[in-house]
């Protein structure tokens, strides 16, 4: 194998392991110290609709907490179904929760430019 091939292979690696070790610490600091602006980097940049609350649960690092009373949620805004279930994280350091909606285990109507960060 020509070495520019493997030097190729080997620099799309390094990058897909930079990404993967910022998403680490930025879940590290969000699990040791509950930093609000690691769990906004978190929410803007590892999760998306489409997401199985399993993988949503390990970008966080931990499950979220079911909200059984999740009625005032669902009414506040967006499509959802009376059968949708919310999980909360948090709280952050600021004491700050977000509440995720999942549909069949699925998160739907999540938005991550609703976590700019800077705003």
């Amino acid at each position: 194998m020509p070495d520019w091939e493997s030097n190729a292979a080997m620099s799309g690696r390094h990058r897909t392991e930079k990404k993967v070790d910022k998403a680490e610490a930025y879940r590290t600091r969000y699990l040791t110290k509950r930093d609000s602006k690691a769990l906004d980097w978190i929410l803007k940049n590892r999760l998306y609709s489409g997401m199985s609350r399993a993988t949503v649960a390990k970008e966080f690092g931990e499950d979220g907490q079911y909200q059984e009373s999740s009625k005032w949620l669902k009414a506040t805004g967006g499509t959802f179904r009376t059968t949708d279930e919310a999980y909360k994280w948090g709280p952050d350091e600021n004491g700050r929760s977000v509440y995720l909606i999942f549909r069949d285990d699925v998160l739907v109507n999540f938005d991550p430019k609703d976590f700019e960060l800077g705003k």
